[in-house]
């Protein structure tokens, strides 16, 4: 069975989802669509959908130019963002206003029959959403016939029929019937789309993760592809046969440090195999880095720290924890080839699902879990320890994506192999390639898009955009039941 999620857990869900919570809340950004789309649950963006008004016509705007419509390139309002490439409106995710509505949040007569999952409005009412509690508005014996907990599961293409979660106890007709009480709603400030030439008709309005694709790369047909990335091995990794996991080695440089006491920036004699984010340690034991320093950045021999040196260290030997999964994520496919006989551990197609990072901070080893058990011991013997990670990069020209920007992949022509779906950048390899979490799979052309986070279409639209100056404005609602 289902969890219940209460009020105060689906505001805080919604505070997250709407990024409320997070000191820098701005990574949804405000668009509209003009392709003649309903939406649903299923959607993704497309060649066929969800296009922006970047021209006057109803054809594919993503041909690598920008609008000419005066449709909004994204406004930043901080220095260490930038999604100017973007077009619409950057959303502050503290402006959301988050509550539970204590009471109904619209009533609509109804009639229903005895033991059915179904009753039918006497019209069709906009503001009934799934997942909204239903009760009757009055509740005599003769019409108490609503089943205690129901709730909308579905509604019909006409939005007159609505499909609840228990049986209807006794039949009732056109009897007002209360929807919405408990629902979580957040509420955006009106937000406005002003033009400065026709952008035809716009049927709605939807919310995509920032990121920083541009015009030349976004939605254009094609404009990346998916290629092999270079393989990654791991030495020393231990796994036992009908095991789903194995345990990476742990990994450590050990560099002379020097520096002054209350110095964030120390010097070392040796940077073979430091990087940013690993843990800093005093070798002996003695005075000087305080547990939990992590290295920040390198600079030649200059190495900057997250803490400063509580004590003058002079060439004093150090350990360097290596982060030996940072780039390790899930969907890469593992294997291995040992030699001297020694048997495959892993079943074919086994990727990893799980990374577990928390050991890493003790001992330096991590667990990978897998989508498949072992089929046999990985152990040192027989040069058994070593095992390869596979995955794909996307090449795309230009791409201008960072790392944790989130887009949607999609095939390209004659890309079969390709999972569509939503990924976030996990590492930027160079200004035209980078890889992803989880891991792409497949080779072929590829498509980029932003990746949609909320749709809907305008009850009364599409609205027409015709001259200079014409506005839509858009009110956001977002719920939760």
């Amino acid at each position: 069975m289902a969890l219940l999620v209460t009020d105060n857990g689906e505001i805080d869900s919604l505070r997250n989802l709407l990024n409320y919570n997070q000191q820098i809340p701005r990574n949804l950004i405000l668009k509209l669509f003009t392709t003649n789309t309903t939406p649903g649950e299923s959607d993704t963006p497309s060649q066929t959908a969800y296009w922006e008004p970047y021209k006057a016509t109803n054809v594919l705007s993503y041909d690598g130019t920008g609008p000419i419509t005066g449709y909004h390139p994204v406004i930043n309002n901080r220095t260490d963002q930038d999604y100017s490439q973007q077009f619409g409106i950057l959303l502050n995710g503290s402006r959301w206003d988050i509550d539970t509505k204590a009471t109904y949040v619209t009533q609509q007569t109804a009639t229903g029959a005895s033991g059915e999952y179904t009753i039918t409005l006497s019209a069709a009412n906009n503001a009934i959403k799934k997942g909204d509690y239903v009760t009757q508005s009055t509740s005599p014996a003769s019409a108490a016939a609503i089943g205690t907990g129901a709730y909308v599961v579905d509604i019909d293409a006409a939005g007159t029929v609505l499909l609840l979660s228990v049986k209807n106890t006794g039949a009732f007709t056109t009897q007002s019937c209360d929807f919405g009480k408990g629902r979580t709603t957040a509420s955006y400030p009106e937000q406005t789309f002003t033009f400065q030439g026709p952008a035809g008709n716009v049927y709605g309005y939807m919310l995509v993760r920032a990121n920083n694709l541009p015009v030349a790369v976004q939605g254009v047909l094609d404009a990346g592809e998916a290629a092999a990335g270079t393989q990654i091995s791991k030495s020393g990794v231990r796994g036992n046969i009908t095991k789903d996991y194995i345990t990476l080695a742990a990994s450590s440089s050990t560099p002379d440090v020097t520096g002054a006491n209350g110095a964030f920036q120390v010097t070392v004699d040796d940077t073979t195999g430091l990087a940013a984010n690993q843990r800093l340690t005093i070798t002996d034991g003695t005075a000087g880095i305080t547990a939990g320093t992590r290295i920040v950045g390198i600079d030649g021999t200059n190495v900057t720290l997250t803490k400063p040196l509580t004590a003058a260290l002079t060439a004093k030997a150090c350990t360097a924890q290596h982060n030996v999964a940072e780039d390790l994520t899930t969907g890469m496919t593992v294997s291995h080839s040992p030699g001297g006989g020694a048997p495959n551990g892993f079943a074919a197609s086994t990727t990893i699902i799980g990374i577990d990072r928390e050991t890493e901070d003790t001992d330096g080893t991590v667990l990978v879990y897998l989508s498949e058990s072992l089929i046999d011991n990985i152990q040192p013997s027989n040069s058994n320890d070593t095992v390869d990670f596979d995955f794909s990069k996307c090449e795309a020209t230009a791409h201008s994506l960072v790392v944790g920007d989130t887009i949607y992949i999609d095939q390209g022509t004659s890309n079969t192999t390709t999972t569509s779906k939503t990924y976030t950048v996990d590492t930027v390899i160079d200004a035209d390639n980078f890889t992803t979490t989880p891991a792409l799979d497949g080779t072929g052309k590829l498509t980029l898009y932003s990746a949609i986070f909320f749709a809907e279409r305008f009850t009364n639209g599409p609205y027409e955009i015709q001259n200079q100056g014409d506005q839509i404005k858009v009110t956001l609602n977002v719920s939760l039941d």
